[in-house]
């Protein structure tokens, strides 16, 4: 940084340099005040990229006074900091907080007493660090950016409960400081409190809602909760704001891998090859690209025509200005989902072979293994199955069934009684209804797992259908011996299952195969409280009449925010009714198996009339009360009773007994 003369008459070198909240400007600071200030607001970016928002106050240097009293020069390290620049929130609706004195400037001893905190967090002597922001505190408890760079110092260290009292007590001084809630956010987002990381980060994009940081950590803490399609509506926001994101790119094509999406994930890793090869050209990527006949490899460049990457510095996401802890140091960000990073392959095939055991006995004709890929994608030339069971003499034939993932089984009464087939089976659910002589009723199996099939007027009949993930699979012999001659290297986990094994004995006996060409052997030794005949199965856990209850609440709630002029949180809370709770909650797709798609579509489609009601969309926005909304409402939740009790029936018949 350049020192000019102060009496030079243009002296705005460091307009850029910003430090205030909403609407607070400090007037005629000093040089070094800017200089040392400006540095410890850039310390609330260490593990975000730049913000590269626009500055809403402008600084000019009007004297040397306190530059020539003031012998503690600000370190060479923090001088680059001084270019960072903060949000522009002139253009915002929500109330700022009052405006500081025209005269108001951080204390030099509170500014000595952060700088000195800051270099023992660079020295890892973190408690007397917070000795010093304790001191900076005392003297100007009014500073949100004291309490600001307290709390991201505590988030260095992991000490995530102070840090969460000191970010509160800066949003309470300046309670619609973007960065300050998006710190804050970060750190809760760390700490694992999911949740409130993404109210946080609502809160962020809300202020600023071209701030494709803050959509970005929104979809990672969605992520974070499994939750894919929230995921992907706001990693769709980051592409769109920033199309040269790379991170963006690669963690949408994750979240869309991941919702088995292939087609649509793989021009967003060919994006983000595009932006940095060295970057995401990883070996599971080319293995996927490759499946799909998308991967075209191209020579490297040669140096001389390298040119650089300014997205490559963004996306090195989290880099800290301080010495971190090991913790953040040795977790980069990116991608939280668990993809296949691939080995070292020796050959593009695997041999497997090995023995599968119960209680120290081959586990009977009715025992599969198979290896399913943790990316959860498919193998290549995957097929799928067209299979009939029947029901004859009272009894499913065949008895127990293997099929792959996508395969369509067809039921058929070849009985002169009337029978109704049904599963409880976890993400598996449906009631075929009566079936009288000779009816064939089809059924598509798109969720991999374990299917009892019952009968619900005839409590003996009881057989099972696997769902494989894909087309490694195979059963064991007489002696309990398998085989798997030509598996694609790459990484898996194993499974050995059969009808009697407990959810609980299968899970205990899960491997994680990483196959690199070497043959390898893997043998089950599986004990067992269960008995031969026994069938076990994995039931849904969910209660629907808590997920009607929550939507209940939820467009309640919006409508009351829309009555209050909350425009924003109330168009939020009804999307949240649809997306979050009515399918997220699993009750869309449950009516949908059990009864028809166009049953569960209009249930959603009659919540997405209140949401646009309330987002002031179509003639009905303009003349709707709150009663009117609440009329709506009360109806569409009376409907979504009365077919929750319905496939409450249809789903949790009288218990039939056990095979023996």
């Amino acid at each position: 940084m350049k020192n000019k003369n102060p009496k030079q008459k243009n002296t705005t070198d460091i307009n850029d340099v910003t430090l205030s909240n909403v609407g607070k400007k400090i007037i005629k600071p000093t040089f070094w005040t800017i200089v040392v200030v400006a540095g410890l607001w850039s310390l609330m970016h260490f593990s975000t990229p730049e913000t590269k928002l626009e500055p809403y106050t402008k600084f000019q240097k009007t004297s040397a006074n306190f530059e020539n009293n003031y012998d503690a020069k600000v370190k060479p390290e923090l001088e680059r900091f001084t270019e960072t620049t903060r949000p522009n929130f002139s253009n915002i609706s929500t109330p700022n907080p009052a405006p500081k004195p025209a005269d108001y400037q951080l204390p030099r001893k509170t500014l000595e007493h952060i700088q000195k905190g800051m270099q023992l967090i660079e020295d890892g002597k973190f408690n007397s660090a917070d000795v010093e922001f304790e001191k900076a505190a005392k003297i100007s408890p009014d500073s949100p950016e004291v309490f600001a760079l307290w709390g991201t110092a505590l988030r260095v260290q992991e000490k995530y409960k102070g840090a969460n009292r000191h970010f509160a007590k800066a949003l309470e001084l300046s309670p619609n400081d973007a960065e300050i809630i998006f710190n804050w956010g970060v750190s809760r987002f760390r700490e694992k409190a999911t949740d409130e990381a993404i109210k946080l980060f609502l809160k962020t994009v809300e202020l600023r809602p071209s701030y494709h940081m803050g959509w970005y950590y929104l979809g990672k803490a969605y992520g974070q909760k499994n939750n894919y399609d929230e995921e992907i509506k706001s990693l769709l926001k980051v592409t769109h704001l920033r199309p040269d994101f790379g991170w963006g790119h690669f963690d949408l094509a994750i979240a869309l891998s991941l919702k088995k999406k292939f087609e649509e994930a793989a021009p967003h890793f060919e994006r983000a090859i595009a932006i940095d090869k060295k970057q995401f050209e990883k070996p599971f990527v080319v293995q996927f690209l490759t499946a799909l006949g998308r991967y075209n490899p191209t020579p490297p460049k040669k140096e001389e025509e390298k040119k650089p990457e300014p997205v490559v510095k963004e996306a090195k996401i989290d880099t800290a200005p301080i010495k971190t802890s090991q913790a953040e140091e040795a977790k980069p960000e990116g991608s939280d989902h668990k993809m296949d990073e691939g080995s070292k392959m020796k050959k593009a095939t695997t041999h497997v072979k090995g023995t599968m055991l119960i209680n120290g006995k081959p586990p009977g004709s009715n025992a599969i293994i198979f290896l399913e890929t943790k990316t959860k994608m498919k193998i290549p030339n995957q097929k799928t199955l067209e299979l009939t069971v029947d029901q004859s003499d009272l009894q499913f034939s065949p008895k127990h069934t293997i099929v792959p993932i996508g395969s369509i089984v067809k039921f058929s009464n070849q009985d002169t009684e009337v029978h109704n087939i049904y599963s409880k089976s976890l993400n598996n659910q449906f009631n075929l209804g009566a079936m009288s002589s000779g009816m064939v009723k089809t059924v598509s199996l798109l969720q991999p797992g374990p299917i009892v099939l019952r009968c619900n007027l005839h409590k003996d009949m009881v057989g099972t259908i696997f769902v494989v993930p894909n087309g490694y699979y195979t059963q064991p012999d007489k002696q309990g011996k398998y085989e798997f001659n030509e598996v694609k290297s790459a990484r898996y986990i194993m499974q050995a299952w059969t009808p009697h094994l407990a959810p609980g004995d299968v899970e205990a006996n899960l491997k994680s195969a990483d196959l690199n060409g070497e043959d390898k052997t893997f043998n089950f030794d599986i004990k067992t409280a269960s008995l031969s005949g026994e069938i076990h199965d994995m039931v849904d856990p969910v209660d629907y009449n808590a997920v009607v209850d929550n939507i209940d609440n939820e467009l309640e709630q919006a409508i009351q925010d829309w009555e209050g002029g909350k425009k924003y949180v109330s168009r939020k809370r009804a999307l949240m009714a649809i997306t979050k709770y009515y399918d997220g909650g699993g009750l869309k797709g449950a009516l949908a198996k059990s009864f028809s798609e166009k049953r569960s579509q209009d249930l959603e489609d009659k919540l997405d009339d209140i949401r646009k009601i309330i987002s002031g969309i179509g003639a009905e926005a303009k003349s709707a009360t709150g009663d009117s909304l609440r009329k709506r409402a009360a109806f569409v939740v009376s409907q979504l009773r009365v077919n929750v009790k319905e496939l409450k029936a249809r789903l949790n018949p009288d218990p039939p007994r056990e095979l023996n």
